[in-house]
C-alpha cells in the first residue's frame, strides 16, 4: 500500500497547540483507532506541539513547526519538528521518578478553558471545575481559585472533576501545584468524580495513588471529620 502523508506548516504560537491536536484527532480516527487510543495520540501530538512551541522554538516568529503524519494501512507515524538548538535527552529528568512526581516543573502549568464555582457543604469547600485543562491563554484558574480559598482560611479543599473532559501534562501539573500549596498550609485537598479519561491519566503518571480521590461527595465531605 503506497504510504498516505499529510503535513503542516505552522507557526510558533499557542495556536499550532490546537491545530496539532486537532489534526491528531483526525487522523487518528480515519486511520481506525479506538477512542482512548486517539485521547492517547493527540495528547502525545498536543506535548510534542507545546514542547516545539513553547521550548524549542521559544515563540520566534521566525521559526516553523512541521507536523507529519504519514499513514500506512493501520500504521500510523506522527514526526514534529522544530527549528530549536535541541536538547540533551539523558539531562531530562524523568517525570515519572517517584523523587519527580510532585514537582510541578516539566508538566506545564496554564489551565484554559476552565470554568469553576464553589459551594459550602458541612465545612468543607466544593471546587467544581468543568471544561478543559490544558496550557493555553488565559487566567490560571484554578491556581488563583486555591490560593484564594486558602486566604479566607478555607482547607478542606474537594476538586469535583466530573465535568472535566480533557486534561493534559499541564493539568496534572496543576493539580499537582494545588495538592502541594494545600498541604503546605496545613491542609487538605481530595479529588471527586474522576472521569476514565483523568483517572487512566492519574494512573499513567502514578500520581493516582498520591492524591485521595473519593467517587462519592458524601464519603468525601465525611473524610474530613
Amino acid at each position: 500500500m503506497t504510504p498516505e502523508r499529510r503535513s503542516y506548516t505552522l507557526d510558533s504560537t499557542l495556536e499550532t497547540v490546537d491545530k496539532s491536536e486537532q489534526a491528531a484527532t483526525e487522523v487518528a480516527t480515519e486511520t481506525g483507532f479506538g477512542e482512548d487510543e486517539v485521547l492517547q495520540i493527540a495528547m502525545a501530538v498536543r506535548e510534542a506541539a507545546v514542547n516545539a512551541v513553547l521550548h524549542g522554538n521559544a515563540y520566534d516568529p521566525e521559526k516553523k513547526v512541521r507536523l507529519e503524519f504519514e499513514r500506512t494501512g493501520h500504521d500510523l507515524v506522527i514526526t514534529i519538528r522544530d527549528q530549536g538548538r535541541g536538547l540533551d535527552l539523558a539531562k531530562v529528568p524523568d517525570p515519572l521518578a517517584p523523587e519527580n512526581l510532585l514537582k510541578t516543573s516539566g508538566r506545564g502549568g496554564f489551565p484554559v478553558n476552565l470554568k469553576t464555582s464553589t459551594r459550602q457543604v458541612d465545612g468543607v469547600t466544593i471546587v467544581d471545575c468543568s471544561g478543559r485543562i490544558t496550557l493555553g491563554e488565559g487566567s490560571i484558574v484554578l491556581r488563583d481559585n486555591v490560593k484564594d480559598l486558602l486566604a479566607k482560611g478555607q482547607k478542606k479543599l474537594v476538586l469535583n472533576l466530573g465535568d472535566v473532559n480533557y486534561i493534559d501534562s499541564s493539568g496534572i501539573g496543576e493539580l499537582v501545584s494545588a495538592y502541594t500549596t494545600v498541604k503546605n498550609q496545613g491542609g487538605e485537598l481530595k479529588l471527586l468524580n474522576l472521569t476514565k479519561k483523568v483517572h487512566d491519566l492519574l494512573q499513567i503518571t502514578k500520581l493516582y495513588t498520591v492524591f485521595d480521590v473519593k467517587e462519592d461527595e458524601a464519603a468525601a465531605v465525611k473524610a474530613f471529620r
